[in-house]
């Protein structure tokens, strides 16, 4: 990432720099809003999307990294490194239709990938084109013969198609590569259930089962399969309690997201009817289902803020910033419930932060001003004032409080 460096326009280069430093140190928290401040200097550093997509996915936080990754692509539409890294976070996500054109164009531009063809292949057979999967596989394949997740790939492919005896040589060919990858041996365990071949089916399974498949429902599916041609009733019967176990669980985790939807829509109502309280009870339910939706943390915070709950919405306020820590607003905030609570160390502290990672809101630097007063930092109150009525020349309260500072 050091290299990027020496791409960036000099004006923008010391927030860039900083960041790079903080990133190294692994001060990600600091190297996050370094970044945004980069972009907000340049909005089309593409280096800057990059490195703030790279500390969200290490993160765990896939959806900042997406639209950091997405903003990148926008500025180059060819990038590679964005390319890859956006696709594989919509395949995680099984959004294949949205990856499909991210791995076209990624394929052009590195023809020579085997991970990019098995990744277009493996999108294809998902929309049901097969002639384009097998072509693509078989493209990896040319490129790199061991490559697993193209044998995976097209074994699966074929053996879906009836092909197994095709299909059989690829897959052991793919667990042999990887022993200790459940899917080569669920693929290789269910091929062989078509073909009748149990005792083998019920080995690779029941293996599947030990290397990470332990939460697949369809894994304990076959291996009832397997055991029902062996004609061992009591493990079928087993196999199919941790299917059906399995698959409940799976919908009961569905549920529970269209209930925290349907909570969320609740709130909002509430809130339109100016009944607080029981909006941020609907919220704080929904709350429990998406523990780490820092956007929920932060409606949480607005909520209990607006009902002068200052020490719960600090806390809904310091959670939505420790996962997503460059977004402004959640500063910004966090300033406001400090400044209320007459906190003004800390709220200085927040609202500089919003106002390093969004210099063009002028409620932001009204905001630092009166925390300045009141510390009694007059000049600096001045600038921050002058700032806000330069961003906002419409606002009467930004200009009194900027007559008022210059003239105490």
């Amino acid at each position: 990432m050091a290299l990027a460096l020496f791409q960036v326009a000099p004006e923008c280069g010391k927030s860039f720099a900083a960041g790079l430093e903080q990133y190294h140190n692994k001060d990600f928290r600091q190297a996050l809003i370094a970044f945004r401040a980069a972009v907000q200097c340049d909005p089309t550093l593409v280096q800057a999307h990059l490195a703030i997509a790279d500390i969200y996915a290490e993160r765990g936080n896939g959806g900042e990294a997406l639209a950091a990754l997405l903003q990148a692509l926008q500025i180059d539409p060819k990038n590679v490194l964005a390319l890859r890294a956006a696709s594989n976070l919509y395949l995680d996500s099984g959004l294949h239709i949205k990856a499909l054109p991210l791995l076209e164009v990624l394929v052009t531009a590195t023809p020579n990938s085997p991970d990019a063809h098995a990744d277009l292949a493996a999108v294809y057979a998902a929309g049901g084109n097969r002639e384009g999967a097998e072509k693509e596989f078989r493209r990896a394949l040319e490129l790199q013969p061991d490559y697993f997740p193209a044998l995976a790939g097209l074994g699966n492919l074929l053996a879906r198609a009836g092909e197994d005896a095709t299909a059989l040589p690829l897959l052991r060919k793919a667990t042999q590569l990887q022993p200790k990858a459940y899917q080569g041996h669920f693929l290789l365990g269910s091929a062989l259930n078509r073909l009748g071949q149990f005792p083998e089916a019920q080995t690779e399974l029941e293996l599947a089962s030990r290397l990470g498949g332990e939460s697949e429902p369809q894994v304990f599916y076959q291996l009832a399969r397997a055991w029902g041609g062996l004609g061992k009733a009591t493990e079928r019967r087993a196999a199919l309690a941790r299917f059906s176990e399995l698959t409940k669980k799976e919908k009961d985790s569905a549920e529970l997201q269209r209930k925290a939807a349907a909570l969320i829509d609740e709130a909002r109502g509430f809130l339109e009817a100016g009944e607080l309280a029981k909006a941020a009870e609907r919220l704080e339910l929904a709350r429990e289902a998406s523990p780490g939706d820092a956007t929920l943390l932060f409606r949480l915070a607005g909520l209990n803020f607006d009902m002068q709950h200052y020490d719960v919405a600090r806390e809904y306020a310091s959670a939505a910033i420790s996962i997503s820590p460059s977004t402004w607003l959640y500063h910004y905030l966090l300033g406001l419930i400090e400044k209320s609570s007459n906190r003004l160390g800390d709220a200085k502290a927040s609202l500089e932060i919003a106002a390093k990672l969004q210099p063009t809101e002028g409620p932001v630097f009204n905001a630092l001003g009166e925390v300045l007063i009141a510390q009694g930092e007059l000049q600096a109150a001045v600038a921050a004032f002058d700032k806000a009525v330069r961003l906002s020349p419409t606002e009467t309260l930004f200009r009194q409080n900027l007559d008022a500072a210059r003239h105490p």
